[in-house]
């Protein structure tokens, strides 16, 4: 580390002298530390020891803002070969720099969790975050994975909730400690941390644990529940005596939607949008999403909110519409309001009609219970009237025969036998008097 002796004057001086002294190799860790400035991290340090490859910068005020050394850094990243979707944690994140600048190599959907011991410190690194996202002039959303920065003491992190792809830890690690961190590697893992004065790389794969050595390395310690009992911090010693576990961030439709108008178009035509042969409804539409400040996650955010963006075209047709759109929607919600009166006072007549329904039921079944009885004494009484007029007529049937009979007796003067007897009887009758033929006188 002590061979560097060049200077930067701005970050991307900085990035070439960590190339050429071989610190950086790959383009993707290069392209990475070009996109975050490390002076945006920290003030009150000229540009000397700002961007000085092995200046470790370090402030006592009451943001306790801690930067290792750039070469630390590059060392660092080349060692874990991070790759994209990688999950990622950093213990003692710190201002958060270091985070941003994995962030953009493992993608926008990887897992990004820094755990801090201070409480100031974290509220800076999301201070420091917010300004990248919202100011900085490098910032991709289509490639930043957004840390979460948490506080608490990492010594107590939950080994079994949560395991990780790649882990640094920025501060010396205790030997009645070294497990605890290598146990929070998935398989496959590689995890980067200072022990007994030396920068180590431990690898895990199929059970087994393999450790490399790196770099002579000089740092401080993790801050244990005693050492913060020594600094007269009782309260943060409590706080810090939790079991600690990290949640994951849920991506919101709109930043999807962001991520994708990045993918597609690109920085250079984002940023000459109004160039685009295209409509200007989706130049606003572009535009809209381009530059949407994504909502960034704070754990216990104790600073002000920032000023809400400009509202865009778009935005302000959908807060607050045309007077004619707001016409319709008054006369929709009107016919909306009369539909559900008519449908209320509807349901009360059916229940009305319902009610005199069966009022009406119960005197049609009276009415047709006497109809049906007055039916059948009704037909009773013809079944009888019907038996006696076929007696009737069946008597008036037998007289005719008689008469017949008698009729035929007396004209051929027979005997007729009766049933009451044989006894023969000759029975004859006179014409009535009109009936006398005339007799012709005799000549």
């Amino acid at each position: 580390m002590g061979g560097t002796h060049s200077v930067g004057r701005d970050n991307d001086e900085l990035v070439d002298i960590l190339v050429q002294e071989k610190y950086i190799e790959s383009e993707k860790v290069e392209q990475a530390f070009r996109l975050v400035d490390r002076g945006d991290y920290i003030s009150g340090f000229p540009n000397t020891q700002v961007y000085g490859p092995d200046q470790t910068l370090r402030k006592t005020d009451t943001t306790y803002a801690h930067l290792s050394a750039p070469c630390i850094y590059a060392t660092v990243v080349e060692t874990l070969d991070l790759q994209k979707g990688n999950s990622f944690l950093n213990v003692g994140c710190g201002t958060g720099y270091l985070s941003t600048v994995i962030g953009n190599i493992i993608g926008p959907q990887a897992i990004n969790h820094g755990i801090e011991v201070r409480k100031r410190a974290v509220e800076h690194a999301y201070q420091c975050l917010e300004h990248y996202i919202t100011q900085g002039i490098m910032f991709d959303a289509s490639s930043l994975a957004i840390p979460t920065f948490v506080y608490g003491n990492a010594l107590n992190i939950d080994t079994g909730y949560r395991k990780y792809d790649r882990i640094y830890v920025g501060a010396a690690v205790p030997q009645a400690h070294k497990h605890t961190f290598c146990s929070l590697l998935a398989d496959g893992g590689k995890l980067v941390m200072p022990y007994l004065n030396k920068l180590v790389c431990v690898s895990y794969e199929n059970g087994s644990y393999v450790c490399t050595d790196l770099l002579s390395v000089s740092f401080r310690p993790l801050l244990t529940k005693e050492m913060l009992a020594s600094e007269d911090r009782e309260e943060e010693c409590e706080e810090n005596d939790t079991i600690l576990q990290i949640g994951t961030r849920v991506w919101t439709l709109q930043e999807l939607c962001r991520l994708q108008v990045y993918r597609i178009l690109g920085r250079e035509r984002l940023a000459n949008v109004r160039d685009l042969p295209i409509s200007t409804v989706m130049q606003d539409f572009i535009v809209f999403y381009r530059d949407v400040t994504l909502p960034v996650t704070r754990e216990r955010p104790t600073y002000e909110e920032p000023p809400p963006p400009p509202r865009s075209r778009i935005q302000a047709i959908l807060q607050d519409p045309p007077p004619r759109i707001g016409e319709y929607m008054g006369l929709v919600e009107r016919l909306l309001a009369e539909r559900r009166n008519a449908d209320v006072q509807s349901s009360d007549d059916e229940d009305d009609e319902m009610m005199g329904d069966d009022d009406r039921d119960e005197e049609l079944e009276e009415a047709s219970d006497s109809i049906s009885s007055d039916t059948e004494s009704d037909c009773d009484d013809e079944i009888a009237d019907d038996e006696e007029d076929e007696t009737m007529e069946g008597q008036e049937d037998d007289d005719e025969d008689d008469d017949e009979n008698w009729h035929s007796a007396s004209e051929d003067g027979d005997v007729v036998e009766e049933d009451g007897g044989s006894e023969e009887v000759a029975i004859v009758i006179e014409p009535p008097p009109d009936e006398v033929e005339p007799t012709e006188p005799e000549t």
